[in-house]
């Protein structure tokens, strides 16, 4: 009896514990939706010392119980149908985590940032505020309007790209075509908002899109 159950095993699959939770986790990495320019971390939490090794003779079948995108959280359900029926749900923490820019150093107000002053690091999703920066592109050039201490993430409210009071280069399109002119920021603005500007050549005061260091750009 002993030796007939030893050579149906042979013919079957044993999953330790750690293997349930690897399956799982590899099953979560796959099937999770992120952003691009996000990164995932999955976790399984460990099962039950109690639960014993089991044998299956098929592939397990892997569902979740829910549809991505998920959650912190959320259980697979590992099942075999052959030689015996047996199910066992593993729970898997999810982690997204975004890239935010952060000082590297101590930046005073004022002072206009270089590459050198900031680098990027990844942080876990519900803690990335929306006007945190995520690429060091959007703050290189731009001016601190306040003190950054080192290490802190910096965003959209500390910086401007274009002060008050700067001169401004003002590119207008006209009917597709481009001119581009001068002009004194009334206000400050980070890359993407409007403000008021004033055109030194003709003393109109106009609304203009920031896009880039000292550079607005407006349609007419």
């Amino acid at each position: 009896m002993t030796n007939t159950a030893t050579a149906l095993e042979t013919d079957q699959t044993l999953y330790s514990r750690a293997q349930l939770q690897q399956l799982a986790q590899q099953h979560i990495s796959t099937i999770a939706q992120i952003k691009p320019e996000q990164e995932l971390v999955v976790q399984a939490i460990e099962l039950d010392a109690r639960i014993p090794e089991r044998y299956c003779s098929q592939p397990l079948q892997l569902e979740t119980n829910n549809e991505p995108p998920f959650n912190r959280q959320v259980t697979v359900q590992l099942k075999c149908n052959s030689p015996a029926l047996w199910t066992q749900y593993v729970h898997v923490r999810i982690e997204k985590l975004s890239p935010i820019v952060v000082a590297n150093g101590h930046i005073a107000p004022g002072q206009i940032i270089n590459e050198q002053d900031v680098s990027v690091e990844y942080r876990p999703q519900h803690f990335v505020r929306p006007r945190y920066v995520e690429q060091p592109q959007d703050v290189i050039g731009s001016r601190s309007k306040r003190s950054i201490r080192s290490g802190l993430p910096i965003n959209t409210g500390q910086l401007c790209m274009v002060c008050k009071g700067d001169n401004v280069t003002i590119i207008a399109t006209i009917n597709g075509l481009m001119i581009k002119t001068t002009g004194e920021a009334l206000e400050d603005g980070a890359m993407g908002e409007n403000i008021r500007v004033r055109n030194r050549k003709s003393g109109r005061l106009i609304n203009a899109q920031v896009t880039a260091v000292e550079t607005v750009s407006v349609n007419i």
